[in-house]
């Protein structure tokens, strides 16, 4: 709901043409995902939300660990959709099959024993909509998460001022090119390994301080 909801906030902004609402794919899922974290610390009774502090804590965790996890099916999604459109192994079946099972054990690594269960390993791309309605489409969302994730780590040091620069850049909508849009949110275009370095460490530091 957090998500979501922020689709409409982003098209209150008034601009002067309907086409320049539209920030693009890569900076609307800035704002839901971002507004999901900003919201994060709220959703506990204590401050007017629904959740006990121990379910609140639970969703936070679980919030940042899915961020954190995504990166990797995201790098699959990409890399897979890449290799099936472009290359002519992308028309047999069986190598299909084969190259998702390749790009798992690279972006995921060996940390879990999927050993016996390679067929329920392949069938996890057999439900991403994006290989069949949406072809290419799909880095955006990993773009994306790396920017909320700045705009997170902004309101750790300065909350009213990550939430300010949060709404300019909203505001924006689609007259801006993406990297201005970006930095009007106190963001950049990670596309870096240091970057990526500096926020998954502050990830994983956020989350050794709540509970399991």
């Amino acid at each position: 709901m957090r998500s979501r909801s922020t689709r409409t906030f982003v098209l209150c902004f008034t601009l002067p043409y309907l086409f320049q609402r539209h920030p693009g794919a890569e900076m609307a899922e800035v704002a839901s995902m971002s507004m999901e974290l900003l919201a994060s610390p709220y959703i506990d009774q204590e401050h007017g939300g629904y959740y006990s502090e121990a379910d609140a804590e639970r969703s936070r965790r679980g919030l940042l660990e899915r961020a954190v996890h995504f990166f990797t099916h995201c790098a699959s999604v990409d890399a897979f959709q890449q290799w099936m459109y472009t290359t002519p192994e992308g028309r047999d079946a069986d190598a299909r099959d084969q190259k998702w099972l390749e790009l798992r054990r690279r972006f995921e690594g060996d940390e879990v024993d999927w050993s016996g269960l390679d067929a329920e390993r392949i069938a996890r791309w057999y439900y991403q909509p994006h290989f069949f309605d949406y072809p290419f489409y799909y880095i955006e969302y990993g773009i994306a998460q790396l920017g909320a994730l700045q705009v997170w780590r902004n309101s750790l040091n300065e909350r009213p001022s990550a939430v300010r620069r949060y709404r300019e850049a909203l505001a924006l909508g689609g007259t801006r090119p993406l990297p201005e849009l970006y930095e009007a949110a106190g963001a950049r275009l990670i596309f870096d390994s240091e970057g990526m370095r500096e926020i998954i460490g502050l990830v994983e530091e956020e989350l050794a301080t709540l509970d399991p």
